[in-house]
């Protein structure tokens, strides 16, 4: 008898414990995500590479979208909303996610809200292959920082900075984006103002939250 009741309190014990460790989602929450499918995933780490052990190449937003939540990003495909479990399944490792939670610091929380109001507006939009802001086209954290900038252009969470595409080893444009841009016919926005996904991952201006792919919490 006794050793029965024992089971069962080391059984609610571990219940517990799994909740109480057990990483939720919400609103506002941030997700950067490693993609490596694409020969364009391995060209961007190159060229944004931080002092973090992760190399985003993607970025999206956590939203509420009649009482689900979801994913708001801009992917080749365009500006849409993406299911949680989606995106999560989009890059495993072993059947584990490579991505990231985050959130903003509590003095830009209130700009969530109209924010993912303002976001919600883009769905539908086409993707930006060029990564030029100021256009009708969007790439992955160039929507995030739109979608701050509208609402208060003097407090965006996110900060543009001049981008390169060329080997940090070589200081050569590397040959990827070379043959990228001549198929697009448009020059190299070497230098111009834009924003990354490894760039946005070490801001002060957010927390890491959650590693899905180690199941560990950030902080």
């Amino acid at each position: 008898m006794f050793l029965k009741i024992l089971s069962l309190l080391l059984l609610c014990l571990l219940f517990i414990s799994c909740n109480i460790n057990k990483f939720k989602l919400k609103e506002g929450d941030i997700l950067f995500q490693d993609l490596d499918k694409e020969n364009i995933d391995d060209a961007i780490k190159k060229v944004t590479k931080t002092n973090l052990n992760y190399n985003f190449t993607h970025v999206g937003i956590v939203v509420k979208d009649s009482n689900e939540l979801k994913v708001l990003e801009a992917i080749t495909t365009g500006v849409q909303l993406t299911s949680i479990e989606t995106f999560l399944n989009r890059n495993q490792i072993n059947g584990k996610s490579k991505v990231v939670a985050a959130e903003l610091n509590t003095q830009y929380k209130h700009l969530i809200k109209p924010a993912i109001e303002y976001g919600k507006t883009l769905v539908g939009l086409p993707y930006d292959k060029i990564y030029i802001i100021g256009d009708d086209n969007y790439y992955c954290s160039e929507l995030l920082y739109v979608m701050f900038h509208k609402i208060n252009s003097e407090t965006n969470p996110f900060q543009l900075n001049p981008m390169t595409f060329k080997d940090p080893k070589t200081n050569k444009t590397l040959e990827f984006w070379d043959n990228y841009y001549k198929e697009l016919n448009h020059t190299i926005p070497e230098g111009e103002l834009g924003l990354n996904p490894n760039g946005m991952s070490v801001s002060s201006n957010i927390t890491l939250l959650y590693d899905y792919y180690r199941k560990k919490h950030l902080n």
